[in-house]
């Protein structure tokens, strides 16, 4: 009897204390399991804190770009493309009618023209219409310079597809920017011009070799 019980008694204080080392064991190694995912964890959240940081930072910069960018933008719009289009439109009315109207790029250049609300594309217009506008816009631009510097404007031989109306009236458009410069056309079909009453006609007489 007591020898058996205290042999069981043995065991069991064997086992129970077996099994408090490997609790106590377990819990070490549970709490560094969770130390290591807290680590890693914490280490991925500074990485993405860096990440999130780094790109607000392009973001404030691009932001600050297109701001700067928008101001030199109007500044610009301000300066040259308003004044330019506001005297494109002035002289185009002399050929189109009050309705005329276009847009123009801070490149200077014409992309859309407007009629009775009906607005087209340059490159949509007829040979003759864009002719007729880019003369136009050539003597806005000279008008515009001729405030500060005046610059000659020549023009070789244009408006063949011009019929007899809007000749009529492009011959207003030269009278109208007579006194802001000079300007200059080459043609050998004078009548063309006839229309034109501030023009000095000078004839280029042909030579020829024997």
């Amino acid at each position: 009897g007591r020898p058996r019980g205290r042999e069981r008694r043995r065991r069991h204080d064997e086992a129970a204390e077996a099994l408090r080392e490997v609790a106590a064991q377990l819990k070490v190694f549970g709490t560094e399991g969770r130390k290591g995912r807290l680590d890693a964890a914490e280490t991925e959240r500074e990485r993405a804190h860096v990440d999130f940081e780094r790109v607000q930072r392009r973001a404030r910069a691009a932001q600050l770009l297109r701001t700067v960018m928008g101001r030199h933008r109007d500044a610009m719009r301000s300066r040259y493309v308003d004044p330019f289009r506001t005297e494109v439109e002035r002289l185009g009315r002399i050929v189109f009618g009050e309705t005329f109207e276009v847009d123009v790029d801070s490149e200077l250049r014409i992309g859309h023209r407007t009629l009775s609300g009906r607005t087209v594309p340059y490159e949509s217009l007829s040979g003759g219409a864009k002719e007729q506008l880019g003369i136009v816009a050539r003597l806005a631009g000279a008008a515009l310079v001729a405030k500060e510097d005046s610059v000659p404007v020549v023009i070789d031989d244009a408006l063949g597809f011009t019929d007899a109306e809007r000749l009529t009236r492009m011959a207003e458009v030269f009278d109208a920017v007579a006194g802001d410069g000079q300007v200059i056309i080459l043609t050998c079909s004078p009548q063309r011009y006839a229309g034109v009453q501030t023009a000095l006609h000078i004839e280029l007489a042909s030579s020829t070799r024997g």
